[in-house]
């Protein structure tokens, strides 16, 4: 099998891993589907970070004001995730998967970047 075969299975696995474990952390009466969508559970995006550099296409979304804003990342390397305007900053440990979530409490667009290679890698659109 080759190496890009077996980052791709890691990652799947990485993935599933890590949204088992954030729908275990949830409180038994928490919902955990989007009641607008009947009840269906949404699919977390998924980001992959090689080197300092992103893999998967950049990560761009759109949302309004208050609203969490949830995905998860792996690194192959110990970086931070830094959204510039919302103050976040996410710890990212190598070679696993983080849940981000970061709440949109200011207006604007804000670039989505990592601190140590200052690769940006995306951006949170905040609507009213």
């Amino acid at each position: 099998m080759n190496k890009r075969a077996l980052v791709y299975l890691g990652l799947a696995s990485a993935t599933l891993a890590g949204a088992y474990l954030y729908v275990q952390s949830l409180p038994p009466d928490a919902p955990t589907g989007n009641p607008t969508q009947g009840g269906a559970a949404q699919a977390l995006e998924s980001l992959s970070i090689v080197n300092g550099s992103l893999t998967t296409g950049t990560f761009n979304t759109t949302v309004r004001k208050g609203q969490p804003i949830q995905f998860l990342v792996h690194s192959n390397q110990t970086d931070s995730l830094i959204v510039e305007g919302l103050d976040a900053r996410v710890a990212l440990p190598g070679n696993q998967t983080t849940l981000v979530s970061i709440a949109a409490n200011t207006l604007g667009t804000h670039a989505i970047e990592l601190d140590l290679s200052g690769t940006t890698i995306g951006s949170i659109e905040v609507t009213p």
